[in-house]
């Protein structure tokens, strides 16, 4: 259900985030930390909590797994999440339902398509790759491949700038707060997916133009 703006809002330019927008990788991301979690001595944790501490990057995620740990130990502990996570990409990924649809339809719609995740790049790319999705976009952006990621607005200025389109014919789409903090900031449209990892609840505080719950329904909130 569609829940949000009465008009639709203009999106020559359609951003995409990646993990739990486009793909559910919560469960290649949760078998990555665990990994890490044990090698340092801790229990494994279930995925559903560590499913709530994805979407700022891996950093943060470990800093959320591991609260009392040093940052030099967090920066050994991203490290060994990289090299984990590098070798188990896509085992258990998934692409999310009505998502190939919906960019096929876009294409054909004639619209300009990116990602912007907070995700690495080099990996980002390698997922979008394997998963067959890298042909929709015109730019990917990772979380290193600027100086600021999401939820600050630079990536996604950055994106508007890379691909020649404004603001207020652009919009993001995504399943988190710092989704729709980085648009807001970027000032373009912000669309909330209840399908992700955070829910309608947190999208909803976040303030978002429109809140659906199968990316089929962005059709009728993009023009």
């Amino acid at each position: 259900m569609i829940s949000g703006k009465e008009s639709r809002l203009k999106g020559d330019l359609v951003i995409f985030d990646l993990d739990g927008t486009l793909i559910d990788s919560s469960r290649d991301i949760a078998w990555s930390a665990n990994m890490v979690l044990h090698s340092m001595g801790y229990d494994r944790l279930d995925m559903e909590v560590i499913k709530e501490s994805i979407g700022w990057g891996v950093k943060n995620l470990l800093e959320k797994l591991m609260p009392e740990e040093a940052p030099e130990s967090i920066e050994s502990a991203r490290l060994k999440f990289l090299d984990f996570y590098g070798g188990h990409l896509v085992v258990e990924t998934t692409i999310y339902p009505g998502v190939v649809e919906t960019l096929e339809y876009l294409r054909t719609s004639g619209k300009k398509m990116a990602v912007v995740t907070n995700k690495p790049h080099a990996l980002s790319v390698a997922i979008l790759d394997e998963l067959k999705l890298k042909g929709y976009f015109g730019a990917v952006l990772g979380g290193d491949s600027l100086p600021n990621k999401k939820p600050h607005p630079e990536p996604v200025e950055k994106v508007l700038s890379l691909l020649g389109v404004a603001p207020s014919a652009s919009v993001i789409v995504g399943d988190s707060p710092v989704d729709c903090e980085a648009g807001r900031g970027a000032r373009v449209g912000t669309i909330g997916v209840t399908y992700g990892f955070r829910g309608r609840k947190e999208l909803e505080g976040a303030g978002c133009d429109f809140i659906i719950d199968s990316i089929l329904e962005l059709k009728g909130c993009v023009e």
